[in-house]
């Protein structure tokens, strides 16, 4: 399975709560587009949805706020767009995970189509992109911004593994809010 998870860059106490709009349990957000039957997800990313973490943020979640699950052997589509909150540049590709947080995005990405245009330059504010990927490739893996040092700063997610397992269930999302740290 692909568990895709924002993960915290500093010491920090964690919460369990749910985040609004997303119950603790797994489930199937406004923005996640399963169909089981063709074994594709549809994500719509928006990065820098609103000011939540200074808008270093992917759906609005950043430092260990969200995991999402992937069975093996699914497509991924994810229609990433510049929201624009904070009026920066962003980008999004999926990373093999190594020692320590890169500060910027590297070549190439954890998978072929993993990632968007513009990696360190980033997309402007409402500019758009695909991310297409099969997740087929056993690991762990960061989502991650490529613009220099925004990954670092808590626009940074990971995947746990395994990835992938054969025969999971379909795509879900499990939330949690961090204590101590306002959104």
């Amino acid at each position: 399975m692909f568990n895709l998870r924002l993960i915290a860059m500093a010491a920090m106490a964690l919460g369990t709560a749910a985040l609004p709009g997303l119950a603790s349990a797994q489930t199937t957000p406004a923005w996640m587009h399963v169909d089981a039957a063709k074994k594709t997800v549809n994500f719509d990313v928006l990065m820098a949805a609103n000011g939540n973490n200074g808008g270093l943020n992917f759906n609005g979640y950043h430092h260990g706020e969200l995991t999402i699950t992937i069975p093996v052997g699914w497509h991924v589509d994810m229609n990433v767009t510049n929201k624009g909150a904070g009026a920066i540049p962003h980008s999004l590709e999926i990373l093999k995970i190594a020692e320590g947080i890169p500060q910027q995005g590297s070549e190439p990405p954890a998978f072929d189509g993993a990632e968007t245009v513009d990696l360190t330059n980033g997309m402007n504010v409402g500019q758009s992109d695909h991310a297409t990927f099969t997740a087929d490739t056993p690991g762990k893996y960061w989502i991650f911004c490529g613009v220099p040092n925004h990954g670092v700063g808590g626009m940074c997610g990971r995947t746990g593994g395994p990835f992938p397992r054969a025969n999971g269930p379909a795509p879900a999302a499990t939330g949690r809010r961090q204590l101590g740290r306002k959104s």
